[in-house]
């Protein structure tokens, strides 16, 4: 073989060499995916480097990830941007644009996410609750007068009006007696008191005859009516009843009047007339449009505010997610396959460039030998 056959030769042996060598290097980064055995041993370089090496690259890339990319103060500073800020705003305006076109009512809103019949079901909440806070009201108070019972500002307007409840009742008296029917009402009223004084009563009918003594009896009785003496005289006795009624205990005033099942009642009567049902029967658009516009103007102080407790509190919630053990996690599961793929993708020309240069540095090397052999 002449001399320029060696060269030929030991350079084209010395490039197969390197690129061979560097192209089956690369490859071994990733394969075989799995370590394989031969009686028992495990055959050498199995499996690849990245594979044999993923829960260190795991726990590297976790560690990395929370030390280096995703920190605390990197992701505050981030939220305190105003660039953040505006987006969270934008954000907010889109969401209660939304919200008010809604045409769903509250009540099919709820039906979605499984609460059924709220309306009824709220009604017997409330309901149920009232029940066991008055009944726990008149429990406690029980031994209590009335007095302690209802505010001091209300006993002061039902002093105050007192006078007026006289004058009213008075009022209306006159106006019944005066009336035909009124004018009957005291003909029969005089006509039993006379039957019920027997002999005595029925000479002073014998003598001035009911008619009579009516027509003498209803001015008197219409004068006694407007007399301002009555009318202190009816608000003093209203006083003094109401001074009594007020030291009476509620299970006294209980007892004589059955207030439990009056206030009850009247608790049931209000329930019934003030139902929850409308409010359910309305669209969430239009309660969402009725504050729109207010929230959109406290926006930009909203979303501040959101942002820096967010940012405050960033550390917790870091550590409570554990980005650490999600990115090991992550990386543990994800197929060898599909990352060969992505880095070869990535970087294919570079790796065939590193085969070509050890082909390079081979056919170098080849030529280099060539010459010893020669010169040898």
């Amino acid at each position: 073989m002449n001399v320029i056959g060696v060269f030929l030769f030991m350079i084209v042996i010395g490039a197969l060499i390197g690129a061979v060598t560097n192209h089956f290097a690369i490859k071994m980064l990733f394969r075989p995916y799995r370590a394989h055995y031969i009686f028992g041993k495990r055959v050498p370089f199995t499996p690849g480097l990245i594979p044999k090496r993923r829960e260190e690259l795991a726990r590297q890339m976790g560690q990395m990830v929370v030390n280096h990319l995703l920190t605390t103060e990197g992701i505050r500073k981030r939220l305190a941007s105003d660039a953040v800020k505006n987006q969270a705003v934008q954000l907010g305006e889109r969401l209660l644009s939304h919200a008010s076109q809604s045409r769903v009512t509250v009540e099919e809103a709820l039906t979605k996410i499984g609460v059924d019949n709220a309306a009824q079901k709220a009604d017997q909440f409330v309901n149920e609750w009232t029940n066991e806070k008055l009944s726990a009201y008149l429990s406690k108070y029980e031994n209590a007068p009335l007095k302690d019972l209802v505010p001091a500002d209300a006993q002061e307007k039902l002093n105050d009006k007192l006078p007026m409840v006289s004058e009213y009742i008075l009022h209306r008296a006159v106006h019944y007696f005066e009336s035909d029917e009124g004018k009957d009402r005291l003909g029969n009223m005089i006509n039993d008191f006379l039957k019920e004084r027997g002999m005595l009563g029925s000479m002073v009918q014998m003598f001035l005859g009911n008619s009579s003594l009516v027509d003498r009896v209803q001015p008197e009785l219409l004068k006694f009516l407007k007399n301002g003496e009555t009318a202190r005289l009816l608000t003093d006795l209203l006083e003094n009843e109401w001074d009594k009624l007020k030291e009476y205990s509620f299970k006294e005033a209980d007892d004589k009047w059955n207030l439990t099942s009056l206030i009850i009642n009247l608790k049931e009567r209000l329930m019934t007339s003030f139902s929850l049902a409308p409010f359910f029967e309305k669209t969430a658009g239009s309660y969402v449009s009725m504050i729109e516009q207010d929230v959109i103007d406290r926006l930009p102080e909203l979303a501040g505010r959101l942002l820096d407790g967010a940012g405050r509190h960033l550390d917790d919630v870091l550590k409570q997610l554990h980005l650490e053990d999600i990115v090991k996690e992550q990386v543990d599961n994800f197929p060898v396959e599909r990352l060969e793929e992505m880095v070869l993708s990535i970087s294919k020309r570079e790796f065939k460039m590193i085969t070509y240069l050890g082909g390079l540095l081979g056919g170098i090397i080849g030529a280099l030998q060539a010459v010893f052999v020669v010169l040898i």
